[in-house]
């Protein structure tokens, strides 16, 4: 059998009997076990450290995940669709390893154990995903801007995060100052909308406008302009090239560059103030030296800025970036704003009240670059709950939604052998509420079997141990962070469960070459 790019496939473990199940099963559950116990609000925390013997802790469940130096290709496969789930919704990556874990445990003790046949499995564990799923987007409440679940579900999200509490209430005020100017397509997107930046020696804070962090490009600039008339510059600002004077060793030509230099330079500065424009946001990353102090003697505010930065200054300010100098000539490339300043002592420049759409930006503090780095991805994580929360509307949380989803999974009736999958996602539904509560010192299987008897959205409340009804309690997840987990889960299972053999790509030698002519 040979692969597109001309190696040749052969078993992992040659001449030695190989369980692929076996390896790929321990593989996932090398995985779950790393994570498994930062689940929950008791959840615990993972020191972590790198090559170069830098230190960090976190519970974050894809932070762990990335920084494991997975070598087994099915545990990278799951960091990777952990990745995803990062990407897509923003939270739920431990969730989505421990039920996939779950999943593969039953489905291979359905498999060695019973015999029974993995399409089999894997039918019934597709069955019931789908309509698990069905089920917790039935159970599920819609949400407004204003009702205090939104503030339960952001507080549900950090309270196992490092200062979780004060952090929820700059999430809080951000979503709630900018509001329905965050609805694109009919869906709030909060990435558009919310700038989260990380600085240790500024106090956490939520400032109406944006934050750059970045400085003047020179000290002689004005350190604050009023109504600023902004262009934001793509421009190439060097036309002159220093390598080009270099490799040049006639000194009439070197002139004559230098001369266009000058020249060239001072068309774009004064085809740049032509425009009106006092304020320059530029990407270039170099700038002629010419043209810089051309810009200081014109009294012009300058700043560099990134690429990824373009989009939120565009739409705060509305001005069009300049990519040609021939845009320099339209009408409406220039955005405005009530200022712009430099504040010297944080490094910092802010811009408020651009004439574009409203954003604000999330300042995160920290006593060291570490802890501030975990307080700027748990604000991340609150932002991205509370938007997939008013998109998709809530579930109780602390695992109670899928447990109330087993008794109604169990009473549909698939075919044959199909059925047997079901349990496979029943199980994997009660490993949640399971883990929380093991995690928060209870014993967990005591305290679900209890919490399985009782009514919808009754769950544990993990300070008590006594069984509460987890809306009234304020112990709320979004619905679409709990999909996503779930179908998460169930790729990652059926894909392992169906894989009865591990090959491996080998380059062709000249002698496996002449064996495969023969």
């Amino acid at each position: 059998m040979s692969s597109p790019n001309h190696g040749v496939w052969r078993p992992i473990a040659e001449n030695v009997e190989f369980n692929a199940l076996e390896s790929n099963s321990q593989a996932v559950m090398a995985v779950a076990e790393t994570v498994r116990t930062t689940l929950g609000p008791k959840g615990l925390d993972k020191l972590l450290i790198d090559q170069a013997m830098n230190r960090h802790v976190s519970n974050d469940g894809v932070t762990i995940l990335l920084s494991l130096k997975a070598i087994h290709p099915v545990a990278r496969m799951i960091v990777e669709i952990a990745e995803r789930q990062e990407q897509l919704v923003g939270d739920g990556t431990t969730t989505a390893v421990v039920m996939a874990s779950e999943m593969i445990k039953e489905g291979k003790r359905l498999i060695k154990e019973l015999g029974v046949h993995p399409t089999k499995v894997v039918e019934g564990i597709d069955n019931g995903v789908k309509h698990a799923c069905k089920i917790l987007e039935k159970d599920a409440k819609t949400i407004s801007l204003e009702d205090k679940e939104l503030e339960q579900i952001i507080k549900t999200s950090l309270s196992s995060k490092l200062d979780g509490i004060n952090l929820s209430e700059l999430v809080i005020k951000s979503i709630r100052t900018v509001g329905n100017n965050s609805v694109y397509n009919n869906l709030f997107d909060f990435d558009k909308s919310i700038k989260v930046i990380r600085k240790t020696n500024v106090s956490d804070t939520v400032f109406n406008g944006i934050v750059l962090e970045r400085k003047r490009m020179d000290q002689e600039m004005p350190m604050r302009i009023l109504k600023p008339k902004i262009m934001i510059v793509k421009l190439d600002l060097k036309p002159v090239k220093e390598s080009w004077l270099k490799e040049n060793n006639r000194y009439e030509e070197i002139l004559n560059m230098e001369n266009d230099r000058l020249l060239k330079s001072k068309k774009i500065v004064n085809e740049i103030i032509a425009t009106g424009a006092n304020t320059l946001l530029i990407t270039s990353p170099e700038v002629d030296e010419v043209i810089e102090n051309l810009l200081v003697a014109k009294n012009i505010f300058a700043t560099r800025i990134s690429s990824e930065e373009i989009e939120f200054l565009s739409r705060y300010t509305t001005a069009k970036p300049v990519r040609m100098i021939e845009d320099l000539k339209n009408a409406d490339i220039l955005g405005y704003a009530d200022s712009i300043y430099e504040d010297e002592d944080t490094g910092l420049i802010y811009i408020e009240n651009g004439s574009g759409k409203n954003i604000v930006t999330i300042i995160v503090s920290g006593t060291t670059k570490e802890t501030s780095l975990e307080r700027w991805r748990s604000v991340i994580d609150g932002v991205n709950a509370s938007e997939a929360a008013l998109n998709r509307g809530i579930v109780a949380g602390g695992g109670a939604a899928e447990i109330h989803v087993i008794e109604k999974l169990k009473s549909l009736r698939l075919k044959g052998l199909e059925q047997v999958g079901l349990d496979v996602v029943a199980s994997a539904l009660e490993s949640i509420m399971r883990q929380i509560l093991t995690n928060a010192g209870f014993n967990g299987l005591e305290k679900v079997m209890a919490a399985k008897a009782s009514k919808p959205n009754i769950g544990v409340d993990i300070d008590t141990g006594d069984l509460v009804n987890m809306f009234e309690k304020g112990i709320l997840d979004p619905l679409l962070v709990k999909l996503m987990a779930l179908e998460a889960a169930g790729e990652i299972s059926k894909s392992v469960l169906r894989i009865d053999r591990n090959l491996a790509a080998e380059d062709l030698s000249q002698q496996s070459l002449s064996e495969i002519k023969r």
